[in-house]
């Protein structure tokens, strides 16, 4: 096709990508969808840098983990995307690498490819209970006043995970020790970026969230050259690099590790952490949103299976269990409503093939700013925490607590759940069995964590 040609159908392409993606049905727009999909990449492409780092504990070699991510990153996104189109991103997820490298490998010995054959059956699990329905039952069984409750969860996890980076909050494994420096390189980048977020979003600046963190990492590198502020200096570069090793991770996981008892524990938590894990985040970033319809997440079983099957590919290629990234809330509070901003987010993972030493220089300090702007978007409002009843209320702000006292979802989930439940019991009415069920699961899963 000539280029008079493209230019000619252009008005008609872009008519097609907005039906198929319903951009205008739900009240967005091309520019917004492509500028949340470039912040959302952004703010979560630190991954890339971390998950490698993380697994060289379990003995996988960085350019192994590096090339995995990527691949099963952008694989699963784009699926996503064009598939559910649903504006959820999907990487490699912290709480199950952790857990892989540090307890699977570090505590029981496992070797890293037996690893990968944990993480192979819990993706297994995900998906027989997702094709037989029985993860929507669940989903359908959580009364509203606990899905504002985990929005509201969500939320703050994403204000936690900026006050640790920004060095504000002083975690000591995942139980908080305290206030850190409140004066630090990445605070000062919090401050900063939250400033600009907040000043863009007052002026309504299309792009504002972007911009925030494209200001803000041009600043910090501005002070680490000059060493305002008492910014350090910048270290040599010792991050994860693409090699021809990166292909030594194919197919090399070890399903037959299933014969072992002591990995049915960690089948068991990683099929939780996983499971609950995006049921918590589907309801989470999409409540009282456009994205819902009638109340009801659409296409949402597709999107279940997306983070089943990518963690399949995952132990194939070489990495651990890919879930729904909290992250995506950014793109999400820009106004992304569809797919198309899964698209371009996993298009620009493609392009760490190429661009990945450029996206080395976005510090993830940068982008701390836009994730606390996000997350209290996604607290509820006076009015409707007022609505619920005493019992509602007690469940809706225990979650949120026991996700600061944690600096884990789950065990948040754990808590209203179980509060909800029992205080239903205790007033004479009988509660969903797939949410006794629920909380029957995530409280064996907490037990094996501690164990």
């Amino acid at each position: 096709m000539a280029y008079s040609d493209i230019v000619t159908q252009r008005p008609r392409i872009l008519k097609l990508i907005d039906e198929y993606f319903e951009i205008s049905k739900k009240g967005s727009d091309l520019k917004t969808e492509i500028l949340a999909g470039l912040s959302t990449f952004l703010a979560l492409s630190y991954i890339f840098v971390v998950n490698p780092a993380i697994l060289t504990k379990a003995g996988i070699d960085p350019s192994v983990s590096l090339f995995a991510t990527v691949v099963i990153s952008a694989a699963a996104t784009l699926v996503m995307g064009f598939w559910a189109r649903l504006p959820f991103v999907v990487s490699t997820g912290m709480e199950m690498n952790a857990y892989v490298a540090f307890f699977a490998v570090g505590g029981l010995g496992f070797v890293w490819q037996q690893a990968l054959g944990m993480v192979f059956w819990s993706s297994i699990l995900m998906i027989l209970l997702t094709v037989t329905s029985v993860r929507e039952k669940i989903i359908d069984s959580i009364p509203d006043s606990l899905k504002v409750a985990l929005s509201f969860s969500v939320g703050i996890f994403l204000v936690l995970i900026a006050g640790s980076i920004g060095g504000i909050l002083k975690y000591e494994g995942l139980t908080l020790k305290g206030f850190g420096s409140l004066v630090s390189p990445n605070a000062l980048a919090l401050y900063v970026g939250l400033a600009l977020v907040l000043l863009f979003d007052k002026l309504k600046v299309i792009g504002g969230v972007l911009l925030s963190i494209l200001i803000a990492s041009g600043l910090y590198h501005l002070c680490q050259a000059s060493g305002w502020l008492g910014f350090p200096p910048a270290a040599p570069s010792a991050g994860p690099s693409f090699s021809m090793s990166m292909f030594d991770g194919l197919f090399r996981l070890d399903p037959s590790v299933i014969l072992d008892p002591r990995a049915i524990s960690v089948i068991l938590v990683l099929f939780v952490l996983d499971f609950y894990g995006s049921v918590a985040k589907f309801i989470g970033l999409t409540l009282n949103t456009p994205i819902m319809e009638n109340g009801r997440l659409p296409r949402r079983t597709r999107a279940l299976l997306v983070d089943g099957v990518g963690t399949t590919g995952a132990s194939f290629l070489g990495t651990t269990s890919v879930v729904t990234f909290v992250e995506s809330a950014v793109g999400i509070g820009m106004g992304a409503r569809t797919g198309l901003t899964a698209v371009v987010c996993g298009l620009l993972m493609l392009a760490c093939f190429v661009a990945f030493p450029l996206v080395q220089y976005i510090p993830v300090a940068a982008t701390t700013g836009a994730l606390v702007y996000v997350g209290l978007k996604l607290c509820p409002s006076k009015a409707q925490f007022m609505g619920f009843s005493t019992l509602d209320k007690v469940a809706l702000a225990s979650m949120p607590l026991i996700t600061i006292a944690t600096f884990a979802i789950d065990k948040a989930m754990l808590g209203g759940f179980a509060i909800f439940v029992i205080g239903s019991f205790i007033a004479g009415a009988r509660p969903n069995p797939f949410l006794i069920g629920s909380t029957l699961l995530l409280a064996v899963s907490v037990a094996l964590q501690i164990w």
